[in-house]
């Protein structure tokens, strides 16, 4: 193609043609910067459709995520309501001195440890940090998805780590009046070494009213947590049902 145009250019100038030779040159040049600017923009275009699917793909790691952070809040806020349960049976059956049973030492236990909550999935999120948070078109969108890692969260994950801290705190009142051992189910269980003492004394239950009210403030925690966290799930669900249309 090249060779085709300079011997074109070649039988202007040798036929004398100066002015067919000049219009001839400026519409090569106007040419050359079309097939330019055409490049261009096709490269740009493969540019901005590999960002698009990069968001895609991106959008779809955090749905994925948000998904098992629902369910897991779920779960969480099934084992709490359980615990809740347990510490008001346990602690009105402390109350009306009622004789021991052996349900009690299984109470206890599940009353006073906990654990299994922190099990968020935010690997979706990771990934957006690595693209950068710009590849998210959807300013509000992007706005709640950056809120609700970084300070709904850890938020969240900041009482986790109180409860825990807590439990930790009350273990010697808790140890100084229960045994921990396994059952023969092979449950763990707290047996109080003197139970008369233990119905007698209201200082001996009192972690266990402190345990009861954290769980009912985490309860509560949790269930605002989790339906912001579905709503940024809907939004991201909106947004990639309307991007892939």
């Amino acid at each position: 193609m090249i060779k085709f145009f300079r011997k074109i250019r070649q039988n202007l100038l040798m036929e004398n043609k100066t002015g067919k030779y000049f219009k001839y040159a400026i519409g090569e040049i106007v040419l050359v910067v079309i097939g330019i600017l055409i490049a261009l923009q096709i490269n740009t275009w493969n540019q901005n459709r590999q960002l698009r699917l990069s968001e895609l793909e991106t959008l779809s790691e955090i749905q994925v995520a948000l998904k098992q952070d629902v369910t897991v809040l779920s779960t969480n806020l099934n084992s709490l309501e359980t615990k809740i349960l347990q510490s008001r049976e346990l602690i009105l059956h402390i109350e009306n001195k009622l004789p021991y049973a052996k349900k009690l030492d299984r109470l206890f236990m599940n009353v006073y440890y906990n654990r299994g909550y922190r099990t968020f999935n935010n690997s979706g999120f990771e990934l957006l940090k690595e693209r950068g948070f710009d590849i998210i078109l959807n300013t509000e969108l992007r706005k709640r998805i950056t809120k609700h890692y970084t300070t709904d969260l850890s938020d969240i994950n900041g009482i986790l780590i109180r409860l825990e801290q807590i439990s930790l705190i009350r273990a010697e009142d808790v140890y100084n009046n229960f045994k921990v051992y396994n059952n023969s189910e092979g449950s763990g269980v707290m047996k109080a070494y003197d139970y008369e003492q233990l119905i007698n004394d209201p200082k001996i239950l009192g972690p266990f009213y402190q345990f009861e009210l954290l769980n009912l403030h985490y309860e509560r925690v949790l269930k605002g947590f989790k339906e912001k966290t579905e709503e940024v799930l809907n939004m991201v669900n909106t947004e990639l049902a309307e991007r892939k249309k």
